[in-house]
């Protein structure tokens, strides 16, 4: 019986759909965070701190700050703080 293999064009092909899906969905998080932590600052400067500017600059720095980590795990999984990547062994020695 043959096996059908995928050229291996095909498996680059498909890794790089891969990794494009991974990079839209990182930017649109990135995004997404950005606003969040922008209107926060926002608010925190129009309730709190009396129409200051520096809210809106440190709660922005902030949003900026956690969608990279985020964007940073999804990528390069070694990067959590405690994280370990075990190897699968087959040992099936019976």
């Amino acid at each position: 019986m043959s096996v059908d293999k995928k050229p291996p064009s095909e498996d680059i092909l498909n890794e790089k759909a891969i990794i494009n899906f991974y990079h839209k969905k990182n930017w649109i998080t990135r995004l997404i965070i950005l606003c969040i932590g922008l209107s926060v600052g926002i608010v925190a400067s129009a309730l709190i701190f009396k129409r200051k500017s520096w809210p809106i600059a440190i709660s922005t720095g902030f949003g900026i700050g956690v969608s990279y980590a985020e964007c940073q795990k999804t990528f390069n999984p070694t990067a959590i703080p405690g994280a370990k990547i075990i190897k699968n062994s087959s040992n099936t020695s019976e």
